[in-house]
């Protein structure tokens, strides 16, 4: 299974706004994950490995100039 994964941050101003849009999408609690990120050193953009009791996943981060 093939998965796609796009993050960004961003500022909040107002968290409580945010937590009750993130509420109506009625998320499902899956657990706490604790989580190990091994970077690496690659030409271009980073390269993250990231080890954890639920998630696994070596990510390619592409960083502007």
């Amino acid at each position: 299974m093939s998965i796609t994964n796009f993050e960004f941050k961003a500022r909040c101003h107002d968290i409580s706004l945010a937590e009750s849009k993130i509420q109506s999408l009625n998320p499902v609690f899956v657990g706490l994950d604790n989580q190990t990120d091994t970077y690496f050193n690659v030409d271009t953009g980073r390269l993250k490995l990231r080890e954890g009791n639920i998630e696994n996943a070596l990510i390619y981060y592409l960083v502007d100039p």
